[in-house]
């Protein structure tokens, strides 16, 4: 998987996983000497990563082992908030060591089979279907992950593969939203908007993967705040639009 890092505070993530390459881990403990944000959330980010190992001491039914991978794979890759408007997400790239991101990956994984142990056979079922759907696009060698920040507070984070037309979705500390209200996906493309989806609800501050089948080249994915029941089309503006890669 590439990982859009041309901005020091975008490889966080990695580097609490142990997942940079040596320029990259030395390009960002310089970097750390001078941000405290970023020494904050590569601290918070190691302390999850030990929380998740010991999760994982616990073995899982083999069947689990790759559910919701964008568990723990799709958290924060991009910089602190400075200003108020929208972040750009960045134009450099650099590959994830996979072995890493994979202990991770279980780790989320296990957390996610706790919380949905008590489904139904048919849930599972459909369960295992996005986990498969998921696994494809997060394991395409043309898969390439990027960042925002919303507009309204939080981010949202996409891993796309044009190989597989798809893209998996997650976002992180969007803000509450009233009762009757939701977060709604949307497929921009040049000359059309559909909706591709509801958002689930958080657990934790974070959603759980969601995958948006049909991508073609240059369209955008967006985020609006919705009625519960969905919109054909969008009734707000978009706190989240971010372009995908050619």
């Amino acid at each position: 998987m590439r990982l859009r890092r041309d901005i020091p505070h975008t490889l966080a993530g990695a580097y609490a996983l142990d997942a940079l390459t040596e320029p990259d881990r030395a390009k960002f403990e310089r970097h750390l000497a001078e941000c405290d944000v970023c020494r904050q959330e590569a601290g918070s980010l190691r302390e999850a990563t030990v929380r998740l190992s010991a999760v994982t001491a616990v073995a899982p039914p083999p069947q689990l082992r790759e559910r919701v991978l964008a568990a723990a794979a799709l958290t924060r890759q991009q910089p602190p908030v400075t200003s108020d408007g929208p972040a750009r997400p960045g134009t450099g790239r650099s590959r994830l060591m996979a072995p890493r991101l994979s202990v991770a990956i279980a780790g989320g994984c296990m957390l996610v089979a706790l919380i949905v142990g008590g489904l139904s056979l048919s849930a599972q079922h459909k369960l295992h279907e996005q986990q498969a759907q998921i696994a494809a696009v997060l394991n395409a060698p043309d898969a390439t992950m990027m960042t925002a920040r919303s507009t309204a507070g939080g981010t949202a984070t996409v891993v796309m593969s044009h190989r597989d037309r798809a893209l998996v979705l997650t976002t992180a500390r969007l803000p509450a939203l009233p009762t009757g209200m939701r977060y709604q996906v949307w497929l921009m493309g040049r000359d059309r908007m559909r909706p591709a989806g509801m958002l689930p609800m958080p657990h934790q501050g974070m959603t759980a993967p969601v995958v948006v089948s049909g991508v073609s080249a240059g369209d955008r994915v967006g985020l609006t705040m919705e009625p519960a029941g969905g919109s054909v089309r969008p009734t707000s503006r978009p706190i989240v639009v971010l372009t995908l890669p050619a």
